[in-house]
């Protein structure tokens, strides 16, 4: 018998891959207390004092946390994979179960695959607690919009995940099984936490106090019952401060100092392919993998939706290793989970979506294809291997991918997971849940002009943008939410989805010849998404398919975009244009965000950003839309326009005007680096920017801007202007640790960058019409504008606008 992680040990230094760093991670053994004795008795007991395995024991943090939760606190269980996490609130569940014969648990799964996967774990639990499995549900996108109400009816434990929350439990919340349940809800679980951070995280927390803004309305009719919340999440930074945001409650800890689970062998590998093409080689590795062993399996990942089903078409062993990623049909995606329960598959390579607390035991080998986007997800891929028997892990890099940031492989592992972030107050975010919450007093009743009282506070700002958000508001809405009042329409609870700002979606459809020419949907698609992937000309790869795209149509009742099957193995590259302008005006800087010097100046400001798609480059060079779309009506550019905001550098000196495109992109990677961000989240450019001032749209090319490319920003390159020296600082701690022509930036541009910054000073911005707010004597004059006034101001086409 061959064994996977045997081979994969050999063929690591061999052939084409080469191993630059190894870490081996010790075994751990286990810390073990007795069972607390509020859990020995009843429903709880019946499972845990008979099960087999445990031997009337728990690991520690297990205890300590079902010991605080019998107290009455919420508790968040912070500590690594496979550490039993689930059993702390399965066991709590069954507690509050049995204290009130009417109340209700609500279990939030980030992932419809997680609530799959633990929907089996928690009949299995029912059962051996002497419970009929039917009190247990599991309610998502996949289960039939007319069977939801009965299922919520007769249920005890109902899992969902946030998005049916959002959009179906709130708003039917009219519904009398839903006020029911809600009422009766005397738990809510949140299970892993550590996912509910930047966007879905942020829409997450406002969703969680509509829930109690629900709760609280139901109370003058009816009584309910008292609410305690448990999380559960990976290591993360200051866990309870995170919970705290997230949900407005307090949270006590219990972390990995308390671990008491044990542990495998492992070993995590930096991998790297002589010939540079990182996915190119991963796929005939992976091919190779199953052909040459028949013991084990493995689990690849990569950060990209359409890199995930080109290393499935390389791989070409379907009937063995599957591709995973957001975009399947419910069917297929059950059918891949449960072949990888069953052990049929010896492999999947997927995106994030099998990242988290899935239970697969068996997988020996795991790979991700460049260094994972942040610690916290690389601890969860890691997780994934070494359950059962030893693993390895191993990520596929460049030479230089950890030590071009300033560390190695074994520090990278070893230092603590970045800090999770919450935008709370995004104005767009806080309009869509506004709105969303007025239909919600509507079905309740309520006709209240003011943001509903709730057991936890409302974020700042979110009474105002609640002021104008409702119909027959008193108060004119400003005209920036114009954009994002039209996306949400009569049906906000569909149109703003959880997981993103919302903005357009396009369905990818295939035209079938027929009489009736019927569209068959393919997927679907956000304009950001479509922009990147499914431009006119590309190839857009769909359970290892290839789509080819003729044409975009938006319309006022279609949205879509038209595709045709191709087995051309050649993937187009968008040619994008990036256009930036920046609001250097008093009112477009960001709480006084402004430093200069004489050469130059340092801004986090409000921007205007169009992205524009001109073409492609295919096998054939590079072909313009101008070009084509005489023969091709449907090649016409695509446009994305929003207001973001972003931070920009301007040094009016030759060596910058030369290098801006290196920093731009030197900083972007750092800070998709050191603050856990997506990399379609922020974005940077050196070209196409222009400035406003007094009303004067000039062009520059002494400047470089990084921004969020999401609609009404989340700050996300904040940090670029108020931790500019410490980027600096570890730029050239990697530099020096980097070979030449290896590093993000050199030294000699390091340090001139560093000399340049030391000599910024903070100013004041100009006010309207060009009349500094800056004075040096008592008789300067300081324009004052009166709160509510209308003025006009000439833009940069010599418009007066209000």
């Amino acid at each position: 018998m061959v064994d996977m992680l045997d081979m994969f040990n050999q063929l690591s230094n061999n052939n084409n891959l080469s191993c630059v760093e190894r870490v081996d991670l010790p075994p751990r053994p286990e810390r073990t207390v007795a069972i607390p004795d509020a859990y020995r008795t009843g429903s709880p007991g019946r499972w845990l004092t008979h099960d087999c395995d445990l031997q009337g024991r728990l690991w520690l943090h297990q205890a300590k946390a079902l010991e605080s939760a019998a107290q009455g606190r919420n508790v968040v269980i912070s500590t690594g994979t496979a550490s039993g996490k689930s059993l702390v609130f399965q066991s709590i569940a069954l507690r509050q179960l049995d204290e009130n014969d009417e109340s209700a648990v609500i279990v939030f799964y980030p992932l419809k695959a997680l609530a799959a996967d633990q929907l089996k774990s928690w009949q299995r639990v029912a059962e051996s607690a002497g419970m009929t499995s039917d009190v247990i549900v599991k309610i998502d996108g996949d289960t039939r919009r007319d069977e939801r109400a009965g299922l919520l009816g007769n249920a005890r434990i109902a899992l969902m995940t946030p998005d049916v929350c959002h959009a179906w439990l709130l708003n039917g919340i009219s519904n009398q099984a839903h006020q029911d349940f809600l009422a009766r809800t005397s738990l809510i679980v949140i299970d892993e936490a550590h996912v509910l951070e930047g966007v879905f995280g942020s829409n997450f927390a406002y969703l969680f106090r509509r829930l109690f803004a629900a709760r609280a309305l139901l109370r003058s009719e009816r009584r309910i019952a008292s609410l305690q919340v448990i999380a559960a999440t990976a290591t993360i930074l200051n866990p309870s401060n995170h919970l705290n945001a997230l949900t407005g409650l307090d949270f006590e800890t219990i972390g990995e100092e308390d671990n008491g689970s044990p542990s495998h062998p492992r070993s995590i590998i930096h991998v790297w392919t002589k010939d540079g093409n990182l996915a190119g080689a991963t796929g005939p590795l992976l091919r190779q993998l199953v052909d040459v062993s028949n013991a084990g399996s493995f689990i690849a990942f990569i950060d990209s939706r359409q890199g995930v089903e080109r290393i499935a078409v390389d791989i070409n062993r379907d009937s063995l290793v599957k591709l995973y990623r957001s975009g399947y049909e419910a069917a297929d995606r059950t059918s891949i989970e449960n072949a990888l329960r069953e052990g049929v598959l010896r492999g999947v390579v997927s995106t994030s979506g099998l990242e988290l607390g899935i239970n697969i035991p068996h997988f020996a080998v795991g790979l991700n294809i460049g260094v994972p986007i942040s610690r916290k997800s690389f601890l969860q891929r890691l997780g994934r291997v070494g359950r059962q028997r030893p693993g390895c892990f191993g990520v596929v890099a460049d030479p230089s991918a950890f030590r071009k940031f300033g560390t190695t492989l074994a520090e990278y592992f070893q230092a603590s997971v970045e800090p999770s972030y919450l935008y709370l107050h995004n104005r767009f975010m806080q309009y869509a849940h506004a709105r969303c919450l007025a239909e919600e007093l509507e079905m309740l009743g309520k006709t209240g002009r003011k943001a509903p009282p709730s057991v936890v506070s409302w974020p700042e700002g979110f009474a105002e943008v609640f002021d104008f958000s409702y119909a027959g508001s008193p108060s004119a809405r400003p005209r920036e939410f114009d954009q994002i009042a039209r996306i949400g329409s009569d049906q906000p609870h569909y149109n703003y989805p959880l997981r993103n700002v919302p903005e357009e979606t396009f369905s990818v459809v295939h035209r079938r010849s027929g009489p009736l020419g019927n569209s068959a949907r393919v997927g679907e698609l956000s304009l950001q998404q479509a922009i990147r992937e499914a431009f006119p000309g590309a190839v857009y790869l769909h359970m290892a398919n290839g789509w080819r795209i003729h044409e975009w149509r938006n319309t006022a009742l279609e949205r879509t975009i038209r595709a045709t099957p191709t087995k051309l193995p050649i993937f187009p590259k968008p040619i994008k244009r990036t256009y930036v302008n920046l609001d250097l005006e008093r009112g477009g800087i960001i709480e006084n965000h402004y430093r200069r010097c004489e050469n130059g100046f340092l801004a986090e400001c409000h921007l205007q950003v169009t992205e524009r798609v001109i073409g492609f480059i295919d096998g054939g060079g590079q072909r313009l839309y101008k070009d084509l779309r005489q023969e091709k009506p449907g090649m016409t550019p695509k446009t994305r326009d929003f207001r973001t905001t972003g931070v920009a550098i301007q040094i009016d000196e030759e060596w910058f005007r030369h290098d801006k495109t290196k920093i731009a992109d030197a900083l972007r990677e750092l800070l998709l680096r050191e603050y856990s961000i997506l990399p379609q989240d922020i974005d940077a450019t050196s070209t196409h920017i222009s400035l406003l001032r007094d009303g004067q749209l000039t062009p520059v090319s002494n400047a470089v801007v990084l921004f969020d490319a999401t609609y009404g920003s989340l700050r996300l390159t904040e940090p670029a202007y108020c931790k500019f020296d410490l980027l600096l600082e570890q730029l050239e701690r990697a530099a020096k640790m980097t070979p030449p022509d290896d590093e993000l930036l050199s030294l000699d541009i390091i340090t001139r960058l560093c000399e340049w910054f030391v000599q910024l000073t903070n100013e004041e911005r100009v006010g309207l019409g060009g009349i500094s707010t800056q004075h040096s004597s008592e008789e300067s004059w300081i324009q004052v504008l009166k709160i509510g006034s209308i003025v006009a101001k000439r833009d940069s086409q010599g418009v007066l606008r209000d």
